[in-house]
Protein backbone atom coordinates (compact mmCIF):
# COMPACT_ATOMS: atom_id res chain seq x y z
CA UNK A 1 0.00 0.00 0.00
CA UNK A 2 1.37 3.41 -0.95
CA UNK A 3 2.14 5.70 1.92
CA UNK A 4 -0.09 8.73 2.32
CA UNK A 5 1.29 11.98 0.98
CA UNK A 6 1.46 15.03 3.21
CA UNK A 7 -0.92 17.69 1.95
CA UNK A 8 0.91 21.01 2.02
CA UNK A 9 0.03 24.61 1.22
CA UNK A 10 2.19 27.69 0.70
CA UNK A 11 1.08 31.12 1.90
CA UNK A 12 2.88 33.77 -0.13
CA UNK A 13 4.12 33.27 -3.68
CA UNK A 14 6.88 35.85 -3.73
CA UNK A 15 10.57 35.13 -4.28
CA UNK A 16 11.22 32.89 -1.28
CA UNK A 17 8.07 30.91 -1.99
CA UNK A 18 8.78 30.41 -5.68
CA UNK A 19 12.54 29.96 -5.46
CA UNK A 20 12.79 27.77 -2.37
CA UNK A 21 9.59 26.39 -0.83
CA UNK A 22 7.48 25.56 -3.88
CA UNK A 23 10.16 23.87 -6.02
CA UNK A 24 11.48 21.92 -3.02
CA UNK A 25 8.01 20.68 -2.08
CA UNK A 26 7.30 19.85 -5.73
CA UNK A 27 10.49 17.79 -5.91
CA UNK A 28 9.24 15.40 -3.23
CA UNK A 29 7.13 12.41 -4.21
CA UNK A 30 5.67 12.19 -0.70
CA UNK A 31 4.18 15.69 -0.76
CA UNK A 32 0.98 16.88 -2.42
CA UNK A 33 0.88 20.62 -3.10
CA UNK A 34 -2.78 21.06 -2.28
CA UNK A 35 -2.86 24.82 -2.66
CA UNK A 36 -1.11 28.17 -2.73
CA UNK A 37 -2.24 31.70 -2.03
CA UNK A 38 -1.08 35.25 -2.52
CA UNK A 39 -2.80 38.59 -2.09
CA UNK A 40 -1.86 39.14 -5.75
CA UNK A 41 -4.06 36.39 -7.12
CA UNK A 42 -2.52 36.25 -10.63
CA UNK A 43 0.79 35.48 -8.95
CA UNK A 44 -0.80 32.67 -6.94
CA UNK A 45 -2.47 31.25 -10.04
CA UNK A 46 0.77 31.35 -12.01
CA UNK A 47 2.67 29.66 -9.17
CA UNK A 48 0.03 26.94 -8.90
CA UNK A 49 0.35 26.17 -12.60
CA UNK A 50 4.13 26.25 -12.52
CA UNK A 51 4.60 23.97 -9.50
CA UNK A 52 1.56 21.73 -9.84
CA UNK A 53 -0.49 22.98 -6.91
CA UNK A 54 -4.11 21.87 -7.04
CA UNK A 55 -5.71 25.21 -6.17
CA UNK A 56 -4.86 28.91 -5.95
CA UNK A 57 -6.38 31.43 -3.54
CA UNK A 58 -6.17 35.12 -2.73
CA UNK A 59 -7.16 34.72 0.93
CA UNK A 60 -5.01 32.41 3.07
CA UNK A 61 -8.00 31.56 5.26
CA UNK A 62 -9.60 29.86 2.24
CA UNK A 63 -6.41 27.83 1.78
CA UNK A 64 -6.57 26.70 5.42
CA UNK A 65 -10.07 25.32 4.85
CA UNK A 66 -8.55 22.54 2.71
CA UNK A 67 -7.63 20.52 5.80
CA UNK A 68 -3.88 20.57 5.19
CA UNK A 69 -1.18 18.72 7.08
CA UNK A 70 1.31 21.58 6.89
CA UNK A 71 1.85 25.06 5.49
CA UNK A 72 4.77 27.32 4.70
CA UNK A 73 4.38 30.98 5.67
CA UNK A 74 6.37 33.04 3.15
CA UNK A 75 4.85 36.48 3.63
CA UNK A 76 6.06 39.90 4.85
CA UNK A 77 7.40 39.78 8.40
CA UNK A 78 4.44 41.50 10.06
CA UNK A 79 2.15 38.69 8.86
CA UNK A 80 4.27 35.77 10.09
CA UNK A 81 2.70 35.55 13.54
CA UNK A 82 -1.01 36.00 12.74
CA UNK A 83 -0.89 33.69 9.74
CA UNK A 84 1.13 31.03 11.57
CA UNK A 85 -1.22 31.13 14.54
CA UNK A 86 -4.26 30.75 12.27
CA UNK A 87 -2.59 27.83 10.50
CA UNK A 88 -1.76 26.13 13.79
CA UNK A 89 -5.35 26.53 14.94
CA UNK A 90 -6.40 24.92 11.66
CA UNK A 91 -4.36 21.87 12.77
CA UNK A 92 -1.46 22.51 10.40
CA UNK A 93 2.21 22.14 11.19
CA UNK A 94 3.95 25.38 10.22
CA UNK A 95 7.21 26.18 8.47
CA UNK A 96 7.67 29.92 8.95
CA UNK A 97 10.25 32.02 7.17
CA UNK A 98 12.67 34.12 9.18
CA UNK A 99 12.59 36.38 11.07
CA UNK A 100 10.04 34.31 12.93
CA UNK A 101 7.88 37.27 13.94
CA UNK A 102 7.76 41.02 14.30
CA UNK A 103 8.37 40.89 18.04
CA UNK A 104 9.41 38.49 20.77
CA UNK A 105 5.89 38.68 22.18
CA UNK A 106 4.46 37.46 18.87
CA UNK A 107 7.00 34.63 18.75
CA UNK A 108 5.97 33.54 22.25
CA UNK A 109 2.32 33.54 21.16
CA UNK A 110 3.17 31.33 18.17
CA UNK A 111 5.01 28.86 20.39
CA UNK A 112 2.21 28.81 22.96
CA UNK A 113 -0.40 28.18 20.26
CA UNK A 114 1.63 25.32 18.80
CA UNK A 115 1.85 23.63 22.19
CA UNK A 116 -1.86 24.12 22.84
CA UNK A 117 -2.98 22.55 19.56
CA UNK A 118 -0.13 19.99 19.48
CA UNK A 119 1.29 21.14 16.19
CA UNK A 120 4.92 21.97 15.43
CA UNK A 121 6.50 25.21 14.24
CA UNK A 122 9.78 25.22 12.35
CA UNK A 123 11.66 28.38 11.40
CA UNK A 124 13.55 28.63 8.10
CA UNK A 125 17.02 29.29 9.53
CA UNK A 126 18.67 27.42 6.69
CA UNK A 127 22.29 28.22 7.55
CA UNK A 128 22.22 25.52 10.23
CA UNK A 129 21.60 22.99 7.48
CA UNK A 130 24.29 24.11 5.03
CA UNK A 131 26.67 21.12 4.62
CA UNK A 132 29.80 23.20 5.23
CA UNK A 133 28.40 24.55 8.48
CA UNK A 134 27.44 21.04 9.58
CA UNK A 135 30.95 19.80 8.76
CA UNK A 136 32.55 22.74 10.55
CA UNK A 137 30.53 22.07 13.67
CA UNK A 138 31.54 18.41 13.60
CA UNK A 139 35.19 19.46 13.56
CA UNK A 140 34.61 21.94 16.37
CA UNK A 141 32.83 19.38 18.53
CA UNK A 142 35.66 16.87 17.96
CA UNK A 143 37.87 19.06 20.13
CA UNK A 144 40.64 19.42 17.53
CA UNK A 145 40.81 23.19 17.95
CA UNK A 146 39.68 23.45 21.56
CA UNK A 147 37.03 25.75 22.93
CA UNK A 148 35.89 28.88 21.15
CA UNK A 149 37.37 32.21 22.22
CA UNK A 150 35.45 34.50 19.90
CA UNK A 151 33.73 34.83 16.53
CA UNK A 152 33.26 37.17 13.59
CA UNK A 153 30.41 36.64 11.14
CA UNK A 154 28.92 38.62 8.26
CA UNK A 155 26.15 38.52 5.69
CA UNK A 156 25.94 41.24 3.08
CA UNK A 157 24.76 41.71 -0.51
CA UNK A 158 23.50 44.55 -2.73
CA UNK A 159 20.00 44.42 -1.25
CA UNK A 160 16.69 42.55 -1.51
CA UNK A 161 15.51 44.62 -4.48
CA UNK A 162 17.55 42.27 -6.64
CA UNK A 163 15.90 39.24 -5.05
CA UNK A 164 12.31 40.31 -4.37
CA UNK A 165 9.77 39.97 -7.17
CA UNK A 166 8.55 43.45 -6.22
CA UNK A 167 12.00 45.04 -6.53
CA UNK A 168 12.39 48.41 -4.83
CA UNK A 169 8.66 48.42 -4.01
CA UNK A 170 9.00 45.25 -1.92
CA UNK A 171 8.04 45.03 1.74
CA UNK A 172 11.67 44.74 2.86
CA UNK A 173 12.12 48.52 2.90
CA UNK A 174 8.85 49.39 4.68
CA UNK A 175 8.99 49.46 8.46
CA UNK A 176 5.30 48.67 8.95
CA UNK A 177 5.62 45.46 6.96
CA UNK A 178 9.23 44.45 7.58
CA UNK A 179 9.54 45.73 11.19
CA UNK A 180 13.32 45.38 10.92
CA UNK A 181 15.70 45.65 7.96
CA UNK A 182 19.08 44.05 7.26
CA UNK A 183 19.24 42.88 10.87
CA UNK A 184 16.10 40.80 10.42
CA UNK A 185 16.79 39.77 6.83
CA UNK A 186 20.45 38.81 7.17
CA UNK A 187 21.63 39.33 10.74
CA UNK A 188 19.17 36.83 12.18
CA UNK A 189 20.74 34.15 9.97
CA UNK A 190 24.22 34.78 11.31
CA UNK A 191 23.43 35.02 15.01
CA UNK A 192 21.33 31.87 14.67
CA UNK A 193 24.27 30.13 13.03
CA UNK A 194 26.62 31.15 15.83
CA UNK A 195 24.18 30.11 18.56
CA UNK A 196 23.73 26.71 16.95
CA UNK A 197 27.39 26.19 16.06
CA UNK A 198 28.71 27.03 19.54
CA UNK A 199 25.64 25.78 21.43
CA UNK A 200 25.82 29.04 23.33
CA UNK A 201 23.36 31.83 24.00
CA UNK A 202 23.54 35.60 23.62
CA UNK A 203 23.30 37.30 27.02
CA UNK A 204 24.20 40.86 26.01
CA UNK A 205 24.11 42.80 22.75
CA UNK A 206 25.33 46.19 21.57
CA UNK A 207 24.71 47.41 18.06
CA UNK A 208 24.68 50.28 15.62
CA UNK A 209 22.03 50.12 12.90
CA UNK A 210 21.29 52.77 10.32
CA UNK A 211 19.87 53.54 6.89
CA UNK A 212 23.05 54.44 5.06
CA UNK A 213 22.28 54.15 1.38
CA UNK A 214 18.87 52.80 0.37
CA UNK A 215 16.40 55.36 -0.93
CA UNK A 216 12.86 55.43 0.48
CA UNK A 217 13.90 52.88 3.09
CA UNK A 218 12.50 53.18 6.62
CA UNK A 219 14.46 50.29 8.16
CA UNK A 220 18.17 49.62 8.68
CA UNK A 221 20.23 48.73 5.62
CA UNK A 222 23.49 48.41 7.58
CA UNK A 223 24.14 47.05 11.07
CA UNK A 224 27.05 46.02 13.26
CA UNK A 225 26.55 44.04 16.46
CA UNK A 226 28.78 42.94 19.32
CA UNK A 227 27.67 40.07 21.55
CA UNK A 228 28.58 38.52 24.86
CA UNK A 229 27.68 34.85 25.08
CA UNK A 230 26.70 32.83 28.14
CA UNK A 231 30.11 31.13 28.05
CA UNK A 232 31.80 34.51 28.42
CA UNK A 233 33.20 34.80 24.90
CA UNK A 234 32.51 37.83 22.73
CA UNK A 235 31.97 38.16 18.99
CA UNK A 236 30.88 40.50 16.23
CA UNK A 237 28.41 40.47 13.37
CA UNK A 238 27.88 42.60 10.26
CA UNK A 239 24.66 42.62 8.24
CA UNK A 240 24.25 44.87 5.24
CA UNK A 241 22.39 45.59 2.03
CA UNK A 242 25.21 47.80 0.74
CA UNK A 243 27.71 45.33 -0.70
CA UNK A 244 27.73 46.42 -4.33
CA UNK A 245 29.33 43.33 -5.84
CA UNK A 246 28.76 39.67 -4.98
CA UNK A 247 27.89 38.46 -1.52
CA UNK A 248 29.72 38.13 1.81
CA UNK A 249 28.53 35.23 3.92
CA UNK A 250 31.46 34.09 6.04
CA UNK A 251 32.13 33.15 9.64
CA UNK A 252 35.37 32.79 11.59
CA UNK A 253 35.52 30.96 14.92
CA UNK A 254 38.70 31.69 16.92
CA UNK A 255 39.55 28.79 19.24
CA UNK A 256 42.18 27.73 21.79
CA UNK A 257 44.15 25.62 19.31
CA UNK A 258 43.36 27.22 16.00
CA UNK A 259 40.67 28.79 13.86
CA UNK A 260 37.72 27.53 11.81
CA UNK A 261 36.83 29.57 8.72
CA UNK A 262 33.48 28.98 7.02
CA UNK A 263 32.98 30.39 3.51
CA UNK A 264 35.92 32.74 4.00
CA UNK A 265 38.04 31.10 1.28
CA UNK A 266 36.88 31.07 -2.38
CA UNK A 267 38.30 27.60 -3.02
CA UNK A 268 37.21 25.79 0.13
CA UNK A 269 34.01 26.18 2.16
CA UNK A 270 35.72 25.00 5.37
CA UNK A 271 39.29 25.88 6.33
CA UNK A 272 40.81 24.81 9.65
CA UNK A 273 44.16 26.32 10.64
CA UNK A 274 45.71 24.79 13.76
CA UNK A 275 48.25 26.44 16.03
CA UNK A 276 50.59 23.45 15.54
CA UNK A 277 50.86 24.26 11.82
CA UNK A 278 48.43 21.64 10.55
CA UNK A 279 45.78 22.81 8.11
CA UNK A 280 42.59 21.30 6.72
CA UNK A 281 40.98 22.41 3.46
CA UNK A 282 37.48 21.00 2.88
CA UNK A 283 35.02 21.62 0.06
CA UNK A 284 31.49 20.88 1.25
CA UNK A 285 29.45 22.64 -1.38
CA UNK A 286 28.25 26.19 -1.96
CA UNK A 287 26.23 28.37 0.36
CA UNK A 288 22.59 28.91 -0.56
CA UNK A 289 22.74 32.30 -2.23
CA UNK A 290 20.91 34.69 -4.50
CA UNK A 291 23.77 34.40 -6.98
CA UNK A 292 23.98 31.82 -9.77
CA UNK A 293 25.78 28.62 -8.80
CA UNK A 294 24.62 28.62 -5.18
CA UNK A 295 23.29 25.75 -3.11
CA UNK A 296 20.37 24.31 -5.11
CA UNK A 297 18.34 23.20 -2.09
CA UNK A 298 17.91 25.07 1.16
CA UNK A 299 17.56 21.78 3.06
CA UNK A 300 14.79 23.39 5.10
CA UNK A 301 11.83 21.80 3.32
CA UNK A 302 13.43 18.34 3.36
CA UNK A 303 14.23 18.64 7.07
CA UNK A 304 10.68 19.80 7.83
CA UNK A 305 8.92 17.09 5.85
CA UNK A 306 11.29 14.32 6.96
CA UNK A 307 10.64 15.18 10.62
CA UNK A 308 6.87 15.26 10.17
CA UNK A 309 6.83 11.98 8.24
CA UNK A 310 8.94 10.27 10.92
CA UNK A 311 6.98 11.74 13.83
CA UNK A 312 10.11 13.51 15.11
CA UNK A 313 10.61 16.95 16.56
CA UNK A 314 11.48 19.44 13.81
CA UNK A 315 15.19 20.39 13.86
CA UNK A 316 14.69 24.17 14.14
CA UNK A 317 11.68 24.58 16.44
CA UNK A 318 9.95 27.84 17.27
CA UNK A 319 11.91 28.28 20.48
CA UNK A 320 15.16 28.38 18.49
CA UNK A 321 13.80 30.91 16.01
CA UNK A 322 12.52 33.02 18.90
CA UNK A 323 15.90 33.10 20.66
CA UNK A 324 17.63 34.30 17.51
CA UNK A 325 14.90 36.87 17.00
CA UNK A 326 15.34 38.05 20.61
CA UNK A 327 19.06 38.62 20.01
CA UNK A 328 18.34 40.67 16.88
CA UNK A 329 15.61 42.72 18.55
CA UNK A 330 18.09 43.43 21.36
CA UNK A 331 20.44 44.81 18.68
CA UNK A 332 17.71 47.08 17.37
CA UNK A 333 16.90 48.34 20.87
CA UNK A 334 20.58 48.85 21.61
CA UNK A 335 21.04 50.94 18.48
CA UNK A 336 18.16 53.20 19.44
CA UNK A 337 19.01 53.52 23.14
CA UNK A 338 22.81 53.58 22.72
CA UNK A 339 23.31 51.04 25.46
CA UNK A 340 23.90 47.34 26.02
CA UNK A 341 20.71 45.27 25.98
CA UNK A 342 19.93 41.79 27.29
CA UNK A 343 17.81 39.70 24.88
CA UNK A 344 14.34 38.82 26.12
CA UNK A 345 14.01 35.34 27.56
CA UNK A 346 12.01 32.72 25.68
Amino acid sequence: MAKKKLRVGVIGCGAIGQRRHLPEYAARCDVELAGVCDIKFPRAKEAAEKFGAAKAFKDYKDLLKLGLDAVSVCTPNYLHAPMSIDALKAQCHVLCEKPMAGSVQEARAMIATGKKVRRQIMVGQNQRLTPAHVRGKEIYQSGQVGKALGFSTSFAHPGPEGWSMDGEDGFFFKKRQAIIGALGDLGVHKIDLVRWFLEDEVVMAAAMAATVEKQNCTVDDTAYGVFTMASGIVGQMFAGWTLKAGEANGTTICCEKGVIKLFECPQFSVVVQKSNGENMFIESGAMQTNEEGGQTSSGVIDAFIDALKAGRKVPIPGEEGARSLAAIMACLESSKARKFVRPAKI
